[in-house]
């Protein structure tokens, strides 16, 4: 994996680290490979995985400070929710991982109290994150 260690939250250490952990090794393994104790491998992981906690947190941050609201009004068919969405997605160049039926069967079960069928019985605000997934306001 080529990483620019300047550019993460995370020390090359513990990069080599995770990625061996993803590869099935233990502490113990990845201790040897390394040429250290177990003990430091268990702390180099603790500290990543809190890094990479604070790191995801900072991106929630960024994206409720700068959410994408697309409105959908009382009438509208459940259908062609997602072709909104799409459409939005596309015009801020954010790619969105869900497929049209994915995005019904979330919106269904987000917003579950203001849809009856196929049609939207009350207003509702989807937020679109500039990462490509959707959250209902309350």
């Amino acid at each position: 994996m080529v990483v620019d260690v300047d550019e993460s939250f995370l020390t090359e250490q513990q990069i080599k680290v995770l990625e061996l952990k993803s590869k099935g090794y233990t502490q113990s393994e990845i201790a040897k490979i390394l040429g250290t104790t177990r003990a430091n491998i268990c702390t180099l992981e603790k500290r990543a995985m809190k890094n990479l906690a604070k790191a995801m947190n900072t991106i929630k941050i960024f994206d409720n400070l700068f959410p994408i609201r697309i409105y959908i009004e009382k009438g509208e068919d459940i259908f062609d929710i997602p072709k909104k969405i799409f459409r939005v997605a596309d015009e801020h160049g954010i790619k969105m991982e869900e497929t049209t039926t994915t995005l019904i069967e979330r919106i269904r079960a987000l917003a579950s109290r203001r849809i009856n069928g196929r049609v939207v019985e009350r207003d509702f605000t989807i937020r679109l994150t500039r990462f490509g997934s959707i959250q209902i306001d309350e």
